[in-house]
């Protein structure tokens, strides 16, 4: 297999996870309640927050599978060279950072008292999805961003903080 070949299915394997991704948002952004009880809203609002963090983690740590097996695939290479194993190797690396700085950081914010969190860390910078009943004050969006400071030594300006209550 040629080196064009591993790149296009390379790329294909990274589209396919991000239509995932992208269904998976619009599946949560577009369910809608049919009856109008506040019992049934108040459930389904409780299901569907708790929907949204599992199956987003999910569509992360899948994303994340699939990406460290292709890197794999590729460090494993007889075909491959020198360069693109390295390549392959310094992604595999960073990309097993980013998971140990999310995973850190939504447990030191779950450690704040807050019900769940999610974490996305790449090369741009960090967003974090704090599930909350209340809009977040000032002072624990600063609390939050100290925390992701310190751990990624991203400044503030290249860190969101969403509150989610969906």
């Amino acid at each position: 297999m040629s080196m064009s070949t591993k790149k296009q299915m390379y790329i294909i394997a990274v589209l396919i996870a991000l239509i995932g991704c992208a269904g998976l948002f619009a599946k949560k952004f577009n369910n809608n309640v049919k009856d109008g009880s506040p019992l049934a809203v108040k459930t389904s609002k409780k299901q569907e927050t708790t929907n949204f963090f599992s199956e987003s983690r999910m569509g992360k740590e899948n994303q994340r599978s699939a990406a460290k097996q292709e890197y794999e695939k590729i460090m494993n290479s007889k075909d491959a060279s020198s360069e693109a194993k390295n390549d392959a190797s310094q992604k595999l690396v960073s990309l097993v950072d980013m998971t140990e700085k999310e995973n850190k950081i939504e447990n030191m914010v779950k450690d704040k008292g807050y019900e769940d969190a999610l974490c996305y860390v790449d090369e741009n910078g960090v967003e974090l999805c704090v599930k909350t009943k209340d809009a977040l004050t000032d002072e624990q969006v600063a609390q939050i961003t100290d925390v992701i400071v310190r751990t990624t030594k991203f400044p503030p300006t290249r860190i969101t903080v969403r509150p989610v209550d969906k």
